[in-house]
């Protein structure tokens, strides 16, 4: 192949033909055009079935149509599968040939399929994700330069098939692809491509794939401090015949719109190094791959918000903030189990409250107090703050200096007066840059958090943290980083 295969954030069309999995024989030319931010769009010369049933379906009639499969081929032959298609528009010229316009959030090339969930039918599956090989450390270019005679030697080597790491249900490992093309205009160009492969136990559906992948990339994402996009998703399918009695496994590819924030960023400024890399993060524990999938659910509300931070570039910067405060007391709430006193005196403590409540206290407030007491256990901010901070203290072997109490309460003044919008919080509060650089900080601290939590040490994680240029300063000191 010249070059990698269109991924989840490149565009493309296809020319080919296309039909309802019910009427196999009732193909209609067309043309299937997709991109990152519309997904799937196919404009038929023509309408699936009867022109009748079209009349029926398009004023008032029938609505079976409404999310339906569509199966085609491409002009080069390849299978293609629309999923959960809608019909957004189909015209009647009289005279003429009608139309009509199918779109889907959920494409694939490579196979006929009906569903994403019901089909087991992949053994492996292969997913790449921004900056993944700075992740995995793969460096697949290396160059020599001989000044006497004035050449230079790229010498491009093929990543091959390491394992990577191992889970109960699945083993990852991680693997290159290497492309070239010799066309006039580039004279002679090299791609090569690091995917991360998920060989399941058994064959396993798409959407098994996709949900296995896309926590893997977020783990990388959690590594790197920002969000790392998923970009392609390939998946091998069932044998299909070759000629000659040779098969081989069908090659399948998902398209469909991901996009997290404003979807991916293009521009490549310089970026830190992962604040733990892939192999590093396994050389740690071995078992971190299976902590993360054990520990996701009571991880995800928190991760949702963190990867919201992490991934939306247009956002106000207090709206940011709250978040990741949100993000950081929801983690610390799910994972930490602390409340303020012990729990069955905290039941004791309440029944004695309500029962002190006057009994001629209006119905509007003592419904307010037994609210207040339901929730009174819960650690405030401040001292999930606190407990926290203790917490690294004692694992680091030093106190944070770039969460000092100055810091702290700064912190919880400020996610007080944007959630109240107070008076006398309003001088208080920290500013639009020191919002930008407080955010940076609950990410770091939830970073962290997480890295304990899939069993890293604290003596393992402290070099890493040096060498991140931002991070460092941001735990050594209160001050802004330069």
């Amino acid at each position: 192949m010249a070059s990698p295969p269109n991924g989840i954030y490149d565009s493309f069309i296809e020319q080919g033909v296309f039909w309802l999995p019910e009427h196999p024989k009732d193909k209609v030319s067309g043309t299937l055009s997709y991109d990152p931010e519309n997904g799937a769009a196919l404009k038929l010369l023509g309408i699936f079935g009867e022109l009748s049933e079209g009349f029926k379906r398009t004023f008032g009639g029938s609505h079976d149509d409404e999310k339906a499969v569509i199966h085609g081929e491409t002009a080069k032959g390849k299978p293609i599968s629309l999923l959960h298609a809608i019909n957004t528009n189909r015209q009647f010229n009289m005279p003429g040939i009608p139309n009509e316009i199918w779109s889907s959030n959920l494409l694939v090339i490579g196979a006929h399929m009906m569903s994403a969930d019901d089909e087991a039918i992949f053994p492996k599956s292969y997913f790449r994700f921004d900056e993944i090989e700075s992740w995995l450390e793969h460096s697949p270019f290396t160059d020599t330069f001989d000044s006497k005679a004035n050449t230079l030697n790229v010498l491009a080597e093929k990543p091959r098939e390491i394992a990577f790491a191992s889970h109960a249900d699945f083993d990852v490992s991680s693997v290159g692809s290497l492309y070239s093309n010799n066309e006039p205009a580039t004279r002679f160009v090299i791609d090569v491509t690091t995917q991360m492969a998920i060989a399941p136990r058994e064959p396993q559906s798409l959407n098994w794939h996709l949900n296995r992948a896309i926590r893997l990339q977020e783990l990388a994402s959690l590594c790197s401090g920002r969000f790392l996009p998923l970009t392609s998703l390939e998946l091998r399918g069932p044998d299909v015949e070759l000629g000659g009695g040779l098969t081989r496994p069908a090659e399948v590819h998902f398209y469909a719109r991901l996009i997290h924030g404003e979807g991916r960023d293009e521009t490549k400024s310089k970026r830190d190094t992962p604040i733990v890399s892939g192999p590093e993060l396994i050389r740690f524990n071995p078992q971190a791959v299976q902590l993360w999938f054990d520990q996701f659910e009571a991880f995800s509300p928190a991760l949702g918000l963190f990867f919201t931070i992490t991934g939306a570039r247009k956002m106000f910067t207090n709206i940011r903030l709250l978040l990741a405060i949100q993000a950081l007391e929801v983690f610390h709430r799910r994972t930490s189990g602390e409340t303020v006193m012990a729990e069955q005196k905290f039941v004791d403590f309440t029944e004695a409250m309500v029962a002190a409540i006057p009994p001629d206290t209006e119905p509007d407030m003592r419904e307010k107090l037994k609210s207040l007491y339901r929730f009174a256990n819960e650690p405030s901010l401040k001292q999930r703050l606190r407990s926290i901070v203790a917490s690294l203290t004692d694992a680091f072997g030093e106190a944070p200096g770039g969460f000092d109490g100055k810091f702290l309460r700064k912190l919880v003044d400020t996610r007080n007066y944007y959630t109240h919008f107070s008076l006398d919080l309003s001088e208080r509060t920290l500013d639009g840059e020191g919002m930008y650089w407080a955010t940076r900080r609950v990410v770091l601290l939830l970073t962290l958090l997480v890295l304990q939590r899939l069993g890293i040490a604290a003596g393992d994680i402290k070099p890493l943290l040096r060498r991140h240029r931002e991070f460092a300063q941001l735990w050594a000191k209160a001050d802004r980083p330069r």
